[in-house]
């Protein structure tokens, strides 16, 4: 991104300091914490408008002299960002190498070199795992080059592409052109993002029109626009008052980019509109002194607070206020530092193009290169996690922790298919002569599958299983509790998991509630109004509370000890949550009141005097993240409550339920 403090042949904006500053403090101050600025990553978005004004500013007012040249444009791009990229890239890769573990610190390498080729979003579009168990996005060091890749790109085709069709008497057609391929940009986001959010949020044809909103500002200021003296106070108090409500209405959950990122993107085309045309309070406001300081070293603030972030979140989870105040504080600080010693030597160079080139990337890139090829191709440079005892130690830790997904007679699947309804595979129990019940939900139904089949196989029942990941088990449509990215999979979902559920008398319901009814307080009414509609017609419905969760339970942190510095892995037990509580409760409360449903609590089991444990009493991992049993550990429960109740009640009304539940024409009503 661009963050350069003037623009060529232009006078300096204070202002636009000012926005930057308020883009790379949002930014952090989200990836810090999200319940601080829910809408923080529209920082990003800030960037690119002003980058695509500053720039675009540049490359017209030279093309209007006749004095354009394509390689002083790229010199002056290897002046103001090359240099402190590398550096970050560089620190960043030779830390991986020592405390990451090998498989990330190879991931690591190879986001490196992609990202010396600003190529870093095609890398992450292409190879990072989005799904629900995917490890952290969080805790991978070089994520936030994707912003620099889109910038770089862009900068590859817009001023070749001006130099060939700007004319100055055709100005007003090319801001027409320009706004319509904006609008078309912002459409694209929205129509591909149930296909492909990753695509859409990491891309260039659907960030384009981010950069293009700044291009049309650009046009704007070069034909001497500015806007009426009446309407410069309220284009900038719009400006900013699309931009603040951006900042804090809008959130990961939702579309975006697409139409979403109009608003903030809008905001900021108007707020320097506004500083240009006029002298108004927002404008001063935004010059004010300790923000411009801010906006001056933004660019080396934004490259230095993610690895750091990410570093320290790869051992210890969540960021704390103490921990978040010292990575504040050092990412300003190195930001500082940067700014002062390379960004600024860096662009007061004289040197000419051809060792610009060299002397400022093509030199330390290349050492970088074959850095980043040494780590992926020969493991760290074969100095870590080479004995036969660790790699069997290892294989061992992670079977112990593997996820119910990860078994063929679990099916969790992202979008259910027809085939997923009658696969055999995914029936688990006793063998009578039919299936009949069927546990229904997301990850945290799956997650139970070893522990239902345990009273299963005592019992003399057999249950199908099927699950979709992070979908609410509902009849009719969920849009209102799901994120934006998994809407289309649940929707595609929901005729086939209905109209298999519908096919059971036994109909086991687990998910998590919490998330739902965070999206929504109509959450529960919702499902309560679907459990009833299953228990009306005389079938059994039992409801399985959430397991407690653990907050920074991490699997590996057995594995990262052997290299991250004084990481503690002695899991602290924690009290239930009383999200967790207060949602049990109202199943519980439900299922009291409601003939035939039943519920049960896990808690009980995993918590003792309100203590709950990622660990069973011989200090075996019980989870496999903070929020999901391993299937191992649901094994485990489910014998060990065997043991110590027997079948319990209600799954202890199973086998005999089409007896004396629907086909007697009773509606009892369920113990719990």
């Amino acid at each position: 991104m661009t963050f350069s403090p003037t623009t060529h042949g232009s006078h300096y904006r204070p202002d636009i300091d000012g926005l930057r500053a308020i883009a790379v403090l949002a930014v952090i101050f989200f990836h810090l914490n999200k319940a601080l600025i829910p809408g923080g990553f529209v920082g990003v978005d800030i960037f690119f408008v002003i980058s695509g004004f500053l720039i675009s500013l540049n490359i017209l007012q030279d093309l209007e002299r006749g004095k354009f040249s394509i390689v002083d444009f790229y010199r002056r791009r290897v002046k103001r960002i090359a240099l402190p990229m590398l550096i970050v890239v560089g620190v960043t890769l030779v830390a991986a190498q020592i405390l990451l573990l090998p498989e990330d610190a190879k991931r690591t390498a190879i986001s490196a070199l992609w990202s010396l080729l600003s190529m870093a979003n095609v890398y992450f579009w292409l190879n990072l795992d989005t799904s629900y168990f995917a490890a952290a996005t969080a805790e991978t060091p070089l994520l936030h080059l994707w912003s620099l890749g889109v910038e770089e790109q862009f900068y590859i085709i817009w001023p070749l592409l001006l130099g060939v069709i700007y004319r100055p008497s055709r100005a007003m057609w090319l801001c027409v052109a320009a706004t319509a391929v904006a609008l078309a940009s912002f459409l694209l986001g929205q129509f591909l993002f149930s296909r492909d959010p990753s695509f859409v949020y990491y891309m260039l044809p659907t960030r384009a029109g981010e950069l293009l909103l700044g291009a049309i500002a650009a046009l704007a200021v070069l034909k001497g626009y500015k806007l009426p003296s009446a309407m410069v106070t309220a284009t900038a108090a719009s400006g900013l008052l699309l931009l603040v409500g951006s900042l804090y209405l809008l959130s990961e959950q939702q579309v975006f980019p697409g139409l979403l990122a109009i608003p903030p993107t809008l905001g900021t085309a108007l707020l320097i509109m506004a500083g240009h045309s006029r002298d108004n309070l927002v404008s001063r406001a935004l010059a004010w002194r300790p923000l411009v300081s801010i906006g001056l070293i933004s660019y080396s603030a934004y490259l230095w607070h993610w690895p750091l972030l990410a570093f320290y979140r790869y051992g210890h989870q969540s960021v704390g206020v103490l921990a978040g105040t010292v990575i504040l504080a050092s990412t300003l600080s190195l930001a500082w530092l940067t700014y002062r010693f390379v960004e600024h030597l860096a662009r007061a160079s004289k040197a000419s193009s051809i060792w610009i080139f060299l002397q400022q990337y093509l030199i330390p890139a290349g050492a970088l290169a074959c850095l980043a090829l040494g780590a992926w191709k020969i493991d760290g440079f074969g100095l870590r996690w080479q004995s036969n005892d660790y790699k069997t130690n290892l294989t061992a830790l992670r079977q112990e922790t593997r996820p119910a997904y990860s078994y063929d007679y679990v099916c969790q699947r992202q979008r259910i298919t027809p085939a997923d309804a009658q696969d055999e595979r995914c029936m688990t129990g006793s063998k009578p002569s039919g299936t009949q019940a069927i546990l229904w939900g997301d990850s945290n139904a799956a997650h139970y599958v070893g522990m239902i089949s345990v009273f299963a196989a005592k019992e003399g029942f057999q249950f199908r299983n099927l699950e979709i990941g992070a979908c609410p088990p509902l009849l009719g449509d969920a849009s209102e509790f799901v994120s934006a990215k998994r809407l289309a999979d649940c929707r595609d979902s929901a005729n086939i998991m209905w109209q298999t559920v519908e096919q059971f008398h036994i109909v086991m319901i687990s998910a998590n509630w919490s998330a739902y009814q965070e999206h929504s307080d109509a959450f529960l009414d919702r499902f309560f109004d679907t459990a009833r509609s299953l228990a009306k017609d005389g079938r059994l419905v039992i409801l399985i509370g959430k397991a407690p969760t653990i907050p920074d339970f991490d699997r590996r942190c057995r594995e990262k000890a052997l290299s991250y510095p004084f990481l503690n892995c002695q899991f602290q037990s924690v009290p239930l949550s009383d999200e967790v509580g207060k949602i049990n409760a109202k199943l519980r409360e439900f299922a009291k009141n409601t003939a035939n449903v039943g519920y049960f609590d896990v808690a009980p089991y995993l918590c003792n005097d309100g203590l709950c444990s990622a660990f069973d009493p011989q200090g075996r991992p019980r989870y496999y993240d903070p929020d999901h049993l391993s299937m191992t550990a649901s094994w485990e429960l489910g014998n060990d409550i065997w043991q110590r109740e027997g079948v319990p009640s209600p799954f202890n009304l199973i086998a005999n339920w089409s007896n004396t539940g629907k086909a007697a024409g009773q509606s009892p009503v369920v113990a719990n």
